[in-house]
């Protein structure tokens, strides 16, 4: 699935070729203007790296092999080799270790054999306990059932996810080149790496299921042949199978919130930004439309009177401080607008 839908869309004449040309085209433009104008205080230092960024995102999406080696191995290939050496210390006495699908093949069709032995048993003669013996083969049809869902299913799933990812894995690259469309390559790659997590959970937990299932197939098995069934038996061996396929859905949710902690920093940085920049803005809109206080007014009022008063002694002009204080009471809402300071170095009329 990866590989026929990578080369299909990156193919020769394929939409998407053309597609990637434009947006190339566009980011060197916009490159460009960036280090001429230097709106956002760009530099000549960023070139290299914005050239390093266009030859990552080019060898990714023109070269099936690099994307192979660099994301398809690593998402679908590493975590079943994960998840052996996670299991390695218990792998000792095992003969089936090495193929994990061929164990879990084996369980799950001993568990509806089981399940079929204990629904005929019948007699003291053959059973403990002859009224658990439709309770243990209902547990054991039912382990069989949950097994292949919660294990072979859900490694299925999440295989299946990492090839269909990978597939359309192209076009989120490309997006990678701009900021503002930078948020859809990092959405592919938390679901790329929930869809890895998943598949690596999957493995370790299904090969320590059958690690600890194990012994208790054998002796299902050792009865069969004695004509021997045992009610505790089958109900451990259902139990140990209900029990991992509960972890089988909790590691599910574990996987999803460790992909979803997938950060750039520079997206850290850049809300920050603008979280600082709108409580600035808005910091200044209240403070720009606060009514001022009667305090603040005298203040203000006292700082235009002093005003004033120096741009007369400036202006050499004879100033009355009585005339002032007299102003000063007379208009206790504010003295009328002062002359311009162009106008007080005008020299007085013939006459005046």
């Amino acid at each position: 699935i990866a590989q026929r839908g990578y080369l299909a869309l990156t193919g020769a004449g394929s939409p998407f070729q053309a597609a990637l040309t434009i947006l190339l085209t566009l980011y060197v433009a916009v490159a460009g203007y960036r280090l001429v104008i230097a709106p956002d205080g760009a530099r000549l230092s960023d070139a290299p790296r914005m050239a390093l960024k266009i030859g990552a995102i080019l060898a990714l999406v023109t070269s099936w092999s690099v994307f192979q080696t660099l994301v398809f191995d690593v998402a679908a290939g590493a975590p079943l080799e994960i998840s052996r050496m996670i299991s390695a210390p218990g792998q000792a006495g095992f003969a089936l270790n090495a193929a994990p699908i061929s164990r879990l093949q084996t369980a799950y069709d001993q568990l509806p054999t089981e399940a079929g032995r204990y629904s005929k048993a019948a007699g003291p003669a053959t059973a403990v306990n002859v009224g658990a013996m439709p309770g243990a083969a209902r547990a054991l049809s039912a382990a069989g059932g949950t097994l292949l869902m919660a294990n072979a299913g859900r490694i299925a799933v999440a295989d299946i996810a990492v090839g269909v990812m990978c597939a359309v894995g192209p076009v989120f690259i490309a997006l990678f080149l701009f900021v503002q469309t930078r948020g859809l390559f990092v959405g592919w790659l938390r679901a790329l790496l929930a869809a890895a997590m998943s598949s690596l959970t999957a493995w370790a937990l299904a090969v320590l299921m059958l690690n600890a299932l194990d012994p208790w197939l054998q002796t299902l098995a050792r009865q069969r042949g004695q004509n021997v069934v045992d009610p505790n038996t089958a109900m451990t061996a259902a139990f140990i199978v209900f029990v991992f396929a509960a972890g089988q859905v909790a590691l599910v949710i574990a996987g999803s919130v460790v992909a979803l902690g997938l950060r750039f920093p520079g997206d850290r940085q850049v809300a920050a930004a603008s979280v600082s920049g709108a409580a600035g803005a808005s910091e200044a809109a209240n403070m720009s439309s606060a009514p001022l206080s009667r305090p603040a007014q005298l203040a203000d009022r006292l700082q235009w009177s002093d005003q004033r008063e120096v741009r007369a002694v400036l202006a050499s002009a004879p100033v009355a401080p009585r005339t002032s204080m007299t102003a000063r009471r007379r208009s206790p809402e504010g003295l009328a607008e002062p002359q311009r300071i162009g106008e007080l170095y005008r020299r007085p009329r013939a006459g005046a």
